[in-house]
């Protein structure tokens, strides 16, 4: 009796894990990479350092502050190395230091210097032919 019910629970056990591997439709989508609407452009621009490059493209949609830092968020169509490259080459030739950078599969950073202000964009692709793009700005 007691092998038949440690037997009968391994078993559920099992089962459950199985089930929980499978992944719902919406899950997969995104996955798969489709992609909702693209967020609204704001209405005006973004508050930006003096000379701060804004490649081909990049399409604003959100600014906020957080503590001394300014944020600004968006997105490019296009794959991410795009993006990444495009970044790398407008700061390079407006002035500004490229002072890291790194490329993953689906995320990139760009950290920079120059004006007065430091700072990072941030790459992600979650949605194919989209990389959303978020500026951290922080005075010197």
């Amino acid at each position: 009796m007691i092998k038949r019910c440690a037997a009968l629970i391994l078993l559920t056990l099992v089962v459950g894990l199985a089930a929980g591997c499978g992944g719902d439709e919406e899950g997969d989508s995104e996955a798969q990479g489709a992609c909702g609407d693209a967020p609204a452009e704001i209405a005006q621009q973004p508050t930006l350092p003096d000379g701060f490059p804004t490649p081909d493209g990049v399409i604003y949609t959100a600014e906020r502050d957080a503590g001394p830092s300014h944020i600004v968020e968006g997105y490019r169509d296009g794959e991410l190395e795009d993006a990444f490259d495009a970044y790398k080459d407008a700061f390079e030739s407006s002035g500004y230091d490229v002072t890291k950078d790194e490329r993953e599969e689906d995320d990139a950073e760009v950290n920079f210097a120059g004006g007065a202000s430091t700072g990072q964009v941030k790459l992600e692709q979650h949605c194919e032919d989209r990389t959303s793009i978020e500026i951290t700005i922080r005075p010197e």
